[in-house]
């Protein structure tokens, strides 16, 4: 009837409620984790059974200097690009701090996040402790996390289109696709570029400037930088020409994304599985080597700064008060 709200069948309410309480439950997100993870072991399995333990580390020392300053290089730029978007996200919440502060602050609880897993609330806890200085609630904390993430997570959606785009032919005969349905992909991937400028729309009365057009082009740039950046300290390791980039990209962009979203620790196995099951770093020993780098480069050092950070903040905060 006119002017009555539409409302779904009985089935479907019933069965949009259960797919809720489904995804919803740590029991079910346990279990597809534990399954994603087992597949991702087996898949590593095949694809390391042509390569010896002699020749993935006599692949790591060949690796040259230039590659290993790039792939550090890289990796700066990456923790950069999220402090970007995490001043941005300052900013939204009307909390906005220096950008010198935010990028100590945001790339230490970065780090922690990562490799503790479980996006949410492993970044709130970290963020609590790093930004102890600058006074903000965990409820403004967990405003901040959810921006960031969000931010990150449409991000690698649009520079995974973007890498499909150009990377077709590779990724339509990894995935034994037709190219056609590779692009149809790739420009509905891209299609959620508007979502930065609705989510992020400019607000009316007070705190409309800090969701000004820079701003919002500003966490776009940094979404995008901290993927591609973060693509990029892995490929050079690899030391393979440029025109592979686009197709890793893509499959470096699904394993991240597919590990982030099922909260698996700094995304071990699913990214493994992959990077080598695209064979978009070449051989397989080169790939395992590769890898091996870029998790010591790019997650186990920032690891070991930010709690050193971490543990000289506790140091210093127990000598102050022990002064006062």
């Amino acid at each position: 009837m006119d002017g009555q709200p539409l409302r779904p069948p009985a089935w479907a309410a019933r069965a949009a409620e259960a797919a809720n309480r489904l995804a919803s439950s740590r029991l079910a997100r346990t279990l597809v984790a534990l399954a994603i993870l087992a597949i991702a072991a087996l898949l590593i399995r095949r694809e390391l059974q042509s390569a010896t333990l002699s020749e993935i580390t006599h692949a790591i020392a060949a690796t040259p200097p230039w590659a290993l300053g790039l792939s550090v290089a890289f990796t700066v730029a990456t923790y950069f690009s999220e402090s970007v978007i995490e001043w941005c996200a300052l900013r939204v919440i009307g909390k906005p701090l220096p950008l010198g502060r935010t990028v100590l602050a945001a790339s230490a609880s970065s780090a922690l996040s990562i490799a503790m897993g479980f996006g949410l609330a492993s970044g709130t806890a970290a963020r609590l402790r790093f930004y102890a200085f600058a006074k903000l609630s965990a409820a403004e904390v967990a405003k901040v996390t959810a921006l960031v993430s969000g931010a990150l997570f449409v991000s690698g959606l649009i520079v995974l289109g973007l890498s499909g785009l150009g990377g077709l032919e590779t990724i339509a005969a990894v995935l034994h696709w037709p190219s056609w349905s590779v692009a149809m992909l790739s420009f509905a991937l891209m299609a959620l570029l508007p979502t930065w400028f609705l989510a992020l729309r400019r607000r009316r009365g007070r705190g409309a400037r800090v969701l000004s057009p820079r701003v919002r082009l500003a966490t776009l740039a940094g979404g995008a930088g901290d993927w591609m950046f973060q693509g990029a300290a892995l490929f050079v390791l690899s030391a393979h020409g440029l025109a592979d980039f686009p197709g890793f990209l893509a499959a470096f962009c699904l394993g991240s994304l597919l590990g982030s979203a099922l909260g698996v620790p700094a995304d071990l196995g699913v990214l493994e599985a992959a990077v080598l099951g695209s064979h978009a770093l070449g051989a397989a020993h080169q790939a395992a080597a590769a890898l091996v780098l870029f998790r010591v480069i790019f997650q186990l050092i920032p690891l070991i700064l930010a709690t050193l950070a971490m543990s000289l903040r506790e140091v210093v905060n127990l000598i102050r008060r022990e002064r006062d």
